[in-house]
């Protein structure tokens, strides 16, 4: 897989049990699902179908660990001027991060907002709903 991102490209981000990562009030993702200090994991789609990506974050989460599974699009996390690292790992070639700049890892609270308002849910836990 390139370096470059494909302005097209998806990106992947499981969103665990957590409250503070879901809103009460309007039943969507909240910004906290892309605040990390160590930057914001995701996996790339890589040419592959939505369902082989989310049974990927099954296998390797644990469908108990999983609320939702979100995507955003690479092309707007560039337009709204997110830095994005391809960072694969031994376990998953697919692994990149989401980085507020080149020289600033944590995303500014703004654009994390940004992200939680376009992403999509992929996949939602039938377990979590009950």
């Amino acid at each position: 897989m390139k370096d470059e991102f494909r302005k097209d490209e998806r990106l992947y981000r499981n969103v665990i049990m957590d409250p503070n990562f879901w809103k009460k009030d309007s039943g969507g993702p909240s910004s906290a699902i892309f605040k990390d200090s160590n930057g914001v994991s995701v996996d790339r789609d890589g040419g592959r179908e939505e369902a082989d990506i989310t049974s990927g974050f099954i296998s390797r989460f644990g469908v108990e660990n999983i609320r939702v599974i979100v995507s955003v699009n690479a092309g707007y996390c560039m337009e709204i001027g997110a830095h994005l690292v391809y960072s694969p790992v031994e376990t998953n070639k697919y692994h990149a991060e989401i980085h507020d700049s080149p020289d600033k890892v944590p995303l500014h609270p703004k654009k994390a907002r940004k992200l939680a308002k376009n992403c999509r849910v992929v996949y939602a836990n039938e377990e979590d709903e009950k």
